[in-house]
């Protein structure tokens, strides 16, 4: 059988231009593979099908399988296997997880689901069970160039359910990963957005890129020094590119990037294009410092000039020498950055 989604078509799965679609969407996630392709459905998915056809045909063992760890058992680390998590358009049709960790090397997950910037249905949640206490550490990639597409992740806690401190919604210790148009909304509950321990993003890998991102939520109420993204263990040469990191906040305490110890991360963390999105209008707080750099961090914060933010200041003194930015309250520098002021 082949492995291409034109396969798809060999047993009446999908008509052939339903077919051409889901390429399509492969397509258009910039990537092609000479890997296998495995579907994983949570709605209509069967753990003990071979994954390899998106939905099921009348022949047993043949379709998608349902849970996200039964998808990622059929990917073989270092080939570029996909694994495609298929939407519903709905909350409902969410791969449920407590934690999960993605350590495979060249293997990459895509969702199918309308690609909007802003809590994709192609979607990795807390499962809904009563009494679940959310486990701290989410969704964790350790593995090394993957791509991860069209995908949404939340971590928090629902009613019954029980939140946790120093909440960590995606982790990423490998390196030279890509994320394109993922959407990471940690802290969505009370008690993780209140405890300074908690992140959206931990990088404690280096090379990684996230393209058209949204990262963060502002649904619920953020309170206390957490931040939205920290880098630490010498994470070198991250770039955020086209991404919006939003945060509704009580006290303005928040930070959009924290490095907490020295030596932090290296070289440069590169942010091109982004928009740090408070929403001030609906009644949050001005964040009093967007950054938080430690005293020899290791390495220096990029905003070139089409970065925006909401925020009284870029940071504190410390922060601001270590912060370089374009094209600085309307001044033409010429492409110069020059040392946040």
């Amino acid at each position: 059988m082949s492995t291409t989604p034109m396969g798809i078509t060999q047993l009446g799965a999908f008509t052939l231009q339903t077919a051409q679609l889901i390429q399509q969407a492969i397509a258009n996630a910039g990537f092609g593979t000479t890997g296998k392709i495995y579907y994983c459905d949570p709605v209509n998915g069967l753990d003990t099908n071979n994954g390899q056809l998106p939905a099921s045909v009348g022949v047993p063992g043949q379709g998608p399988v349902a849970t996200l760890a039964a998808g990622y058992a059929l990917l073989r680390s270092g080939y570029n296997d996909v694994l495609v998590l298929i939407g519903n358009g709905a909350a409902s049709g969410s791969a449920r997880i407590t934690t999960f960790t993605w350590a495979k090397n060249a293997a990459h997950l895509f969702g199918i689901c309308a690609p909007s910037a802003v809590s994709q249905r192609a979607r990795i949640a807390n499962p809904t069970t009563a009494g679940l206490t959310i486990t701290a550490n989410f969704f964790i990639v350790s593995g090394n160039g993957c791509l991860f597409s069209n995908l949404s992740w939340f971590q928090g806690a629902g009613a019954g359910q029980t939140g946790i401190a120093a909440a960590i919604c995606l982790t990423v210790s490998g390196q030279r990963n890509a994320f394109v148009n993922c959407d990471v909304e940690g802290m969505g509950d009370a008690t993780s957005a209140t405890d300074a321990g908690s992140r959206n993003l931990l990088l404690s890998g280096g090379e990684n890129y996230f393209r058209h991102c949204n990262i963060g939520l502002d649904t619920v109420t953020r309170t206390n020094a957490n931040a939205s993204v920290e880098i630490s263990g010498g994470a070198a040469r991250n770039i955020f590119e086209d991404c919006m990191f939003p945060i509704y906040s009580s006290d303005g305490l928040q930070h959009i990037l924290l490095t907490a110890a020295a030596a932090a991360m290296d070289r440069f963390v590169l942010f091109r294009n982004c928009i740090f999105m408070n929403a001030l209008g609906s009644g949050s707080t001005i964040l009093a410092e967007l950054l938080k750099l430690a005293a020899a961090t290791g390495g220096i914060a990029l905003l070139d000039s089409r970065c925006n933010w909401i925020a009284t200041a870029v940071g504190d003194a410390t922060t601001k020498a270590l912060t370089y930015m374009g094209g600085v309250a309307g001044v033409n520098t010429g492409g110069k950055m020059i040392v946040a002021t």
